[in-house]
Order: structure tokens, then sequence, then C-alpha cells
């Protein structure tokens, strides 16, 4: 029997997910990681909640909705858990979009809001970012009457820039209200800019905004597995029956409230984070490399025609960054995460030499 005719079509033609390469003794800046280990009381958490592990974990993760809840000063209604943010996006579109109807997302960036949707058989419209930032005029105008969730991801995964404040209140101003708006800010934390829009309060003035925020990058938690929505109760009632029944994990319950405790003493590794990429960014600009003001804890940098294979000429050194054909973006473009101050200088020497070999 050849099973692969019984794998539809649809599913025959997608591509699989490629995380970020990693190996022995290399520099590894492409997963967007802390370059940091977590925060000594978090895996004292994690070693306590490995001892209970022959139980399962509290469904709905009760005591740390109810921290984050206390966090944000809002009901527990409102806060939903899920293994990661990737699993409240992918039980979004399972709970709220239907065949035929679709997704508005931007591109490049966080490539499962394509892959879900064609995994759930709903049309996903990429709308293409303009001068490396979403473009939300462009997003808005895509809108139809099919239109049922639109994805902001705010800093934008991969290009690093986020939208401001006015820009979201004019993509805002006269949309249909039956349309959930969903912002992604995974990276918040990383978020220096006066004028980045304040989702939350958004939330006041149209029930069907949906904060998706996790514990992957400032909290240096990525393996763990952890992120939140804060959302309108129905949303978040709805997300509860669609959800699997032990959906986090103990362990990564026990590190969430743990991290909540530990946030304010994280402070100087976002301050380094903030420093070193306002350092990389500027010795990308040096060697001539596109490379826009980043808001997160990555830069973007675009040779544009260039054939140089940058991904593959770091590696040489020892050092690994990732390419962005998979998320979407044509031109020769990578993404590099911000590490320690001296992966980072293992960076720009490798950079460096790479670049002093080009043809001018």
């Amino acid at each position: 029997m050849d099973i692969s005719r019984l794998v539809s079509p649809e599913l025959a033609r997608l591509s699989k997910y490629e995380p970020g390469e990693d190996k022995d003794d290399h520099v590894k800046l492409s997963s967007n990681e802390n370059p940091r280990p977590p925060h000594p009381r978090i895996l004292d958490a994690i070693h306590r909640a490995a001892s209970a592990s022959n139980r399962y974990p509290p469904s709905g993760s009760p005591a740390l909705t109810a921290a984050l809840a206390k966090r944000h000063g809002l009901p527990t209604g409102e806060i939903m858990v899920g293994n990661g943010s990737n699993e409240i996006i992918d039980l979004l579109v399972r709970a709220f979009v239907n065949p035929g109807e679709n997704v508005v997302h931007p591109v490049p960036s966080f490539i499962v809001y394509g892959l879900i949707p064609a995994i759930c058989g709903v049309e996903a419209i990429g709308i293409d970012c303009h001068d490396y930032r979403l473009d939300l005029a462009a997003m808005k105008a895509a809108i139809n009457e099919k239109t049922r969730i639109i994805f902001i991801c705010n800093p934008n995964n991969p290009t690093s820039t986020y939208v401001t404040a006015p820009e979201v209140d004019a993509f805002l101003d006269g949309l249909r209200e039956d349309i959930f708006v969903v912002m992604d800010e995974a990276y918040v934390e990383y978020v220096d800019a006066p004028d980045y829009p304040d989702s939350l309060a958004l939330r006041k003035t149209r029930n069907t905004i949906i904060t998706l925020r996790t514990f992957s990058k400032f909290y240096a938690m990525a393996g763990v597995r952890l992120g939140y929505a804060i959302a309108d109760p129905v949303v978040v009632d709805t997300l509860h029956r669609v959800r699997q029944p032990f959906n986090v994990s103990l362990i990564a319950q026990y590190a969430g409230l743990a991290a909540i405790e530990v946030a304010g003493e994280l402070a100087p590794a976002r301050a380094e984070t903030i420093e070193e990429r306002s350092r990389v960014r500027a010795a990308l600009l040096e060697l001539g490399i596109a490379c826009p003001e980043s808001q997160a804890n990555f830069v973007f940098a675009d040779l544009g025609d260039s054939e140089l294979d940058l991904h593959g000429e770091l590696v040489a050194h020892s050092v690994i960054v990732r390419r962005m054909g998979q998320f979407g973006s044509a031109r020769n473009t990578y993404r590099i995460s911000i590490g320690t101050r001296e992966e980072n200088d293992r960076l720009l020497e490798a950079m460096h030499n790479v670049m002093s070999r080009r043809p001018s």
C-alpha cells in the first residue's frame, strides 16, 4: 500500500518547519533564544516540578493563570495559558475560522500564521512588508467579508521592526468589529520605543483584540514551552473548550510562577541585550549591510542582490545565523539573534573576515 496516497494533496504540499541549526562548538544565533540560562529560582522550580512529574499537571494552569491575572490587573477569566504562544495561535484558528474563511498576516513574519491555516483548510492572505515594516494599510485593504483573524507581529519576526501606536489606531479605525486582531508581542520586553502601542489598553475599546505573550525570550524559557493570551472571557472560555486537557506541563507551570516572581531581577540582562543590539547593528551598517533598527532581541540583515551565502560563510567560522527564505523573505536576508557580548564578538569578527573577502 502506498500510504502517501492517504495524505491530502494540501498537506502533501506543505513544507515542514525547519528550526534554527545547532552545532557543537558553534555560536548559535539562529533561533532568537536568550543566550543566558534561566534564573536560578526558575531552575529550582523546574527541579521541584520534576520530582512530582508522576502526576498530571493542573488542567487549565489555575495558579499560573491567577498570578498572570494579578500581574496585569485583570480577571483570571481573561488569561489563557498555552504550550507556547504557538499553541494559542493554532487554537485561535481552529476555534474561530471555518473553511472558506480567511486570515490576514504579514510577510515575512512568524511562519505559523500561514502554516496553521493551511493545515486547517483555511485561506491565509499574506501581505508583503514595506521597508521591513508591516504595511497595515495594505493589510486592511486585503480584508474581505470572509476575514476572521488578522495577525500583527509587533515587533515583527524576522524584520525586527515595530508598528507605532498611531499606526495601530488608524488601522483599527473603521475596522469591522467581528474581526479578531491578534497582537503577537513575543519580544515586547525588549521594546524601548516610546510610541509602541499598548495593546492591553486598546482592549478597553475593542473586545476582539487578543494579546499574545511568551516566556521563551526574556525569561530564557524557550525549552520549557510556555505562553499566554490576554483576551475577552468568551475567547478564553472557547479556547479552553478546544485545547488538550493537560496542554501545559507541570514543569512549565512551576517555571512560569517562578519567572513572574523574579521578573524584576532580569533588568540587567535586558539592558545588556539592548546595548548589544545597537552595537551589532552599527557594525553591520559599517560593513555595508542593510539592517533596520531593531526593537527585538535580534537584527535583520539584508544583503540585497549579493550572491554571498552569508549563512554558509559564517558556519565555516563556527557561527550560525538563520536564512529567511522559509519566512517568506525573497531576497538574500538573514536573522541574527543577539547573543552574549563574547558571542557577538565572535560574530562580528567572522563578519569582518567574510565581508573583507567580498568582491567590491
